[in-house]
């Protein structure tokens, strides 16, 4: 069975459990996580503004280990054509990556951005993480499907 293919937004790799959790997944080859340069960037500007008491140096240390570990999981956007008037002009990267890479999902919490992605008449669903608790997190191994990476949206994958 083809692994889902799954473009991860800025803003849910951002929250270190989350960003764990995904790229343990895909270490696992539980599925096939695709970003652009543009959400790395984006990460990395967040993570130094939004959390000013820590190292700088440490949090581009965990986005360099991010880029190390996506290398051959980051598109290039930037040159997409076909890409809907509707998708705001910030979170274009973002839908240009999945059709680069073919996925079937973008995983945001972006929720003005999956409205945009329902309407664009693009052949994409969106998720969302639901949580960043582990403790929310099930165990069992039908778990470990797209839909229980924490992700929602309207069908359960893997069931």
């Amino acid at each position: 069975m083809p692994l889902a293919v799954a473009v991860l937004d800025a803003n849910v790799l951002v929250p270190i459990v989350a960003c764990d959790f995904f790229l343990t997944a895909f270490e696992h080859h539980l599925f096939e996580p695709i970003v652009s340069s543009t959400v790395l960037d984006e990460v990395e500007r967040t993570l130094i503004e939004d959390f000013p008491q820590l190292d700088p140096g440490a949090l581009r240390r965990r986005v360099e280990h991010m880029r190390a570990a996506l290398d051959d999981q980051t598109v290039d956007t930037q040159v997409v054509e076909g890409l809907p008037d509707m998708i705001n002009a910030k979170d274009r990267h973002v839908i240009a990556a999945a059709l680069v890479a073919q996925a079937t999902i973008v995983v945001t919490n972006d929720n003005a951005l999956r409205s945009e992605i329902a309407g664009s008449g693009l052949d994409l669903e969106s998720g969302r993480v639901r949580s960043a608790k582990p403790s929310s997190w099930r165990t069992s191994s039908a778990a470990m499907s797209c839909e229980v990476l924490v992700l929602q949206h309207g069908e359960h994958l893997g069931r």
